[in-house]
């Protein structure tokens, strides 16, 4: 490149750098969260079906914000008590945005004469001891009081708070609940202690909970990863230079998003995160690049080109691979994996773009070229350059332990079961994890499911059959445990003699039956249990439904609600997810195989990229954790990082195989050449993975937690068990070399075209 055309290449580097972020910044302004649990598992299956027949029937479900009041002294009917819950309730349903407030001061009784009467009589004036007592009587004895809004020893009460269809989405459900909170916090003390928990609320709190730690936590390790990358190369403008291009990757990746309309939620958001670490590792194999060409004294401006050409080359083919294994999501039957596959693609090509565009351009600036980019460490050249003759040395027995190491590592993570728990999402020893144990524990859950129960025709609704039918599936679910009393016309009404019921009025159950749809609905909720123990559940309930369907021709007894459909496609999900990996990882060896024209490339790249993954496989299994969401975004995440150095490490052994050398120091040459970048990588990420472990929500801690255990496997992986199977694997060849090609093993130099490349330094040099 002539010395005129520089500034001119220079100015339109820039200049679309400049365009790509505005164009950037535009798509992250239309960027959407949604933490609708529907949206993140919804499929084409019946079971949602179900779940939307009955939001359109009934309304939708999963509303509820639970307020769980207990009496410090003990008795829910003591003086004041009763009077300080009656006043919060109607504070409650005062509240903009609250559809309605169910409490025990709701529930009507039949009286004499077939007058209808509360349970707790509501007066101006207080109740006197007697009728306090009459109340507490009747509320224990109630179908609709007992277990389901008051505890059994009447120490503490539930109110449902029913948001609006207009208030149960961001950023309507953030500013509901605060309200909520707020005037629950004003009401605490005195005679009460107030605790909120609810499907509504508990979505906001781990919404709000997951922000505040992923941007304090996350903070932490970004400070913590630049300042020990400044110590390092002991250069302030190096670390710039490294970190710049991937921050900028990671906004053009959220950019994409926004642009292509994807919202983002627990799987899309990580996209950026994915963009930032295989930028980093790129951005640092550019940056010693850069360094070597420094020390032979070439310009900025050749050192960086050099370094796009040498080192760029093997980020694209990164970025290929990356984006393509990505893409084989695209196949997934969920239909959020789907989009996070095409998002995770995109966002690996973008970190690509910004990383090749954008630190060459900065390495040729005044005050960041030549040896102001700082000097490699020593101390990692010359470890790196130890282990490789360490691995050279033992080539056999360290191939032999990659190899049976990483069978049975798989093997021992293969016992791995989806699970998902609500409270994982929340602080340890929140006050919304502790409510929601004690409404567990108490009240049967705050997760709701409902049984759908159709007749034919010639049925009416005011019948004993429907009551008969309903009564039955609320023994059934009653008989499973863990299940909140369920509450249907049967419970509400079954009491009452026949002539009753055929007065009953429709308009006065619309919550519980349709006549004109011919369908009835018995609600229950269900304890955190885990989606595994969930799943296993609502199969028994399942079997117990279709045996009242056969009994009952005509009729039919269907299992709904969102807890239902989390708890089986949570398992498909999740499924979705780890099975794409074994795709990602076959056509990573596929495609590598073609780029270094070696099919034993492909083969030999697949131990290394496996390893890391069976790593984060035994963790999960030695900390007794399953799989959920979170957790299997660390294996992709792993997978691109692991694809990353491989690729660097195979692409600096083809250059020094085109010399001719002994494939035993073309592969001590290779480590030395990208030892440092793949050690120094691994240490910035580990140190701003690990400061996410301080994190209070189980979900996130675990995720730093996989994440060091990730970045450490993958190190050990790139820079000890490599090297020896490449080293067997040439020995295997190399006696039959005329009977097998390959571009790669066996042969002194490569048939592919050649670029050219200064002889090695050694980073001690």
């Amino acid at each position: 490149m002539s010395r005129p055309a520089a500034p001119a290449w220079r100015s339109a580097g820039w200049a679309a750098a400049f365009l790509l972020t505005i164009l950037a910044g535009y798509g992250i302004s239309r960027l959407r969260i949604d933490d609708d649990l529907r949206s993140l598992i919804r499929d084409g299956s019946q079971a949602f079906a179900a779940v939307d027949e009955i939001s359109a029937v009934f309304g939708p479900p999963d509303r509820d914000c639970i307020v769980r009041v207990e009496a410090r002294d003990g008795d829910i009917f003591a003086r004041g008590t009763l009077e300080a819950t009656n006043a919060l309730r109607d504070r409650l349903a005062a509240v903009p945005g609250v559809e309605g407030v169910r409490s025990i001061f709701d529930v009507r009784r039949q009286g004499v004469a077939g007058v209808v009467l509360p349970v707790i009589p509501r007066t101006e004036d207080l109740l006197d001891s007697e009728r306090r007592a009459e109340a507490r009587e009747r509320s224990l004895a109630h179908p609709l009081v007992a277990g389901q809004l008051l505890s059994p020893d009447g120490s503490a009460s539930l109110m449902l708070v029913r948001l609006d269809v207009d208030h149960d989405r961001p950023p309507a459900l953030g500013r509901a609940v605060a309200e909520i909170e707020a005037i629950l916090a004003a009401a605490d003390g005195g005679p009460l202690a107030i605790e909120l928990t609810g499907i509504p609320a508990l979505r906001e709190q781990a919404t709000r909970a997951l922000r505040r730690d992923m941007i304090v936590f996350n903070s932490l390790g970004l400070s913590l990863a630049l300042i020990i990358s400044a110590s390092v190369a002991r250069s302030l403008r190096s670390t710039l230079v490294a970190c710049l291009p991937p921050f900028i990757g990671a906004v053009w990746a959220m950019g994409v998003l926004g642009l292509g309309g994807a919202p983002v939620n627990i799987l899309t958001s990580v996209v950026p995160s994915l963009a930032l670490v295989v930028g980093t590792c790129d951005s640092i194999h550019f940056i010693e690049d850069m360094r070597r060409s420094a020390r032979r004294g070439l310009d900025p401006l050749a050192a960086s080109s050099g370094a796009v050409r040498r080192v760029g080359t093997a980020c694209g083919l990164t970025s290929i691979v990356t984006a393509i294994g990505f893409a084989s999501l695209a196949v997934a039957r969920i239909d959020t994996v789907r989009t996070f596959g095409i998002a995770a693609a995109v966002g690996a090509l973008a970190s690509f773009l910004a990383v090749t565009l954008l630190t060459p351009l900065l390495a040729t600036l005044p005050f960041l070229s030549g040896r102001k980019l700082g000097r490699s460490s020593r101390r990692a050249s010359r470890l790196a350059g130890s282990l490789a003759a360490f691995s050279v040395r033992h080539a056999r027995p360290l191939a032999a332990v990659a190899c049976v190491g990483t069978l049975l590592l798989a093997l021992l993570g293969g016992s791995l079961e989806a699970d998902n728990r609500v409270a994982d999402s929340l602080p340890r020893q929140a006050p919304a994890a502790l409510a929601l144990a004690s409404v567990d524990k108490e009240f049967g859950g705050v997760m709701g499911f409902d049984v759908v129960v159709g007749w034919p025709r010639n049925v009416d609704w005011r019948s004993g059959e429907v009551f008969d039918a309903l009564a039955e599936v609320g023994e059934t679910l009653e008989a499973e445990g863990h299940v909140s009393r369920p509450v249907s016309l049967a419970s509400v009404a079954g009491s009452l003699p026949p002539r009753a019921r055929q007065r009953l009025p429709a308009e006065e159950f619309t919550d519980l039956v349709a006549p004109e749809e011919q369908l009835a609905v018995v609600r229950a909720r269900v304890s955190d249990l885990g989606s595994r123990r969930l799943e296993q559940l609502y199969d028994r309930i399942d079997a117990g439904l279709a045996d009242m369907a056969e009994a009952r021709p005509g009729w039919r007894f269907n299992l709904a609600g969102m807890s239902v459909v989390s708890a089986r496609n949570i398992r498909q999900l999740v499924s979705d997810l780890g099975s794409s990996l074994l795709l990602e990882v076959l056509v990573i060896g596929g495609i590598l195989a073609v780029a270094f024209r070696s099919p034993l490339a492909g083969i030999v790249s697949m131990i290394p990229n496996v390893f890391p993954l069976a790593v984060i496989a035994a963790v999960l299994v030695l900390t007794g954790r399953g799989l959920d969401p979170a957790s299997v975004i660390v294996f992709n995440v792993c997978l691109g990082l692991a694809v990353d150095d491989t690729v660097h490490v195979l692409a600096a052994l083809a250059r020094h195989r085109r010399e001719g050398i002994s494939i035993e120091t073309a592969v001590r040459r290779a480590v030395v050449e990208t030892g440092n970048a793949v050690m120094i990588g691994g240490l910035v990420l580990s140190v701003g993975f690990a400061a996410v472990m301080a994190s209070s929500v189980p979900t996130l801690a675990g995720f730093g937690l996989l994440a060091c255990a990730a970045v450490a496997a993958a190190t050990v992986a790139e820079l000890i068990f490599l090297p020896a199977l490449i080293v067997v694997t040439d020995r295997l060849v190399r006696p039959r070399r005329d009977r097998v090609w390959d571009g790669l093993f066996g042969r002194s130099t490569l048939a592919w075209p050649t670029v050219a490349a200064p002889k090695p330094v050694s980073e001690a040099a």
